[in-house]
């Protein structure tokens, strides 16, 4: 029997997405589903067992959103989706001229002509180096949820981001800072950071009426192969595994069951999945009709739109810059 995606839906108070980033993040909150008791980032300890590992993923955000001016006078702006060669990306075009193949943009900064057309996207070869464009011209994007402030760039990213090319934050590390990831590393716990290169996708809703029916955005991913041992060690002396956000839990899951630990993902968690690898689920709260909240259904089951009422009555945070929430994997409640 298909999923009905209308499930997914729910009522989001403006007032409950957070605009503002935490500017110090172990002061956000965390909801534990189990007991519906909230506490803070820097009380973490108190709740996990020791010896827990932690898997995060430490893409970094790149600064592919850039500004620039055409030499008519207008203003254009391009979203770099993904870098095919030293020249040439697959890109968003914001403009209010009509754009085609082969058309050619003089800008202020640099110049570009547009290579090949694939329905709202565009393969674009500039004149310079695209990493070039993007270190010198560029801005990192926030969601679209989000009003726009250069104040609040530094914050999209996770404190241990390195390395990958992400286009949106995997926001669930926000709330863990490198002397947070310290401290519990000297109380015996381990972290294990894995690439996962979240894109653009990760924003698009579910608007097809059975979630089969959604074409799930396909991300690359990256274990080192010591990494995922270590990870399946842990499994097999049953010790605490927590994903820090869909996407390490995706990537892994899809480790696990692919055998591959170089990769892309297109992997779509039903909520009839069976999930291998983590006990633990620490993830924001996602946006009406996102298809993670399927991963929501799958460890949780029904009653998250219960969970995700209480949350919003609690004054709880939700989205990117938001608050979290803490999954028991091994049962639904």
């Amino acid at each position: 029997m298909p999923f009905e995606s209308k499930v997914y839906n729910y009522d989001l108070p403006k007032k409950s997405i957070n605009q503002t980033p935490y500017k110090d993040p172990s002061l956000s909150k965390l909801l534990i589903a189990e007991t519906k008791k909230i506490i803070k980032f820097k009380n973490i300890s108190s709740i996990i067992k020791r010896p827990s590992l932690f898997i995060m993923n430490k893409s970094q955000v790149q600064s592919v959103r850039i500004i620039n001016k055409k030499s008519t006078g207008g203003k254009i702006e391009i979203f770099v989706l993904d870098i095919k060669s030293t020249y040439i990306a697959k890109c968003l075009i914001k403009s209010t001229d009509k754009k085609s193949l082969n058309k050619k943009y003089m800008l202020d900064d640099f110049n570009f002509e547009i290579i090949n057309i694939l329905n709202d996207t565009y393969e674009i070869k500039f004149d310079i180096p695209v990493t070039e464009i993007i270190k010198s011209y560029g801005q990192i994007p926030l969601p679209p949820y989000i009003k726009d402030d250069s104040s609040k760039y530094e914050y999209y990213n996770n404190q241990f981001a390195e390395g990958g090319f992400s286009v949106a934050s995997p926001t669930a590390g926000l709330h863990f800072t490198n002397q947070q990831i310290k401290n519990l590393t000297k109380e015996g716990h381990k972290f294990i950071f894995i690439n996962l290169d979240v894109n653009i996708d990760t924003f698009k809703p579910v608007t097809e009426k059975y979630l089969e029916d959604h074409k799930i955005h396909k991300e690359n991913y990256q274990i080192s192969k010591d990494d995922f041992e270590l990870i399946l060690d842990a499994k097999s002396s049953n010790i605490d595994i927590y994903c820090i956000g869909t996407t390490s839990l995706r990537a892994i899951e899809s480790a696990y069951v692919t055998g591959k630990l170089s990769s892309y993902t297109d992997y779509f968690i039903f909520p009839d999945t069976k999930i291998n690898i983590p006990n633990y689920l620490i993830t924001n709260f996602h946006a009406p009709n996102s298809s993670l909240l399927s991963i929501v259904d799958c460890i949780y089951g029904s009653e998250w739109k219960d969970l995700y009422d209480f949350a919003i009555n609690a004054d709880l945070k939700f989205l990117s810059f938001g608050d979290a929430v803490l999954f028991n994997v091994n049962e639904k409640y």
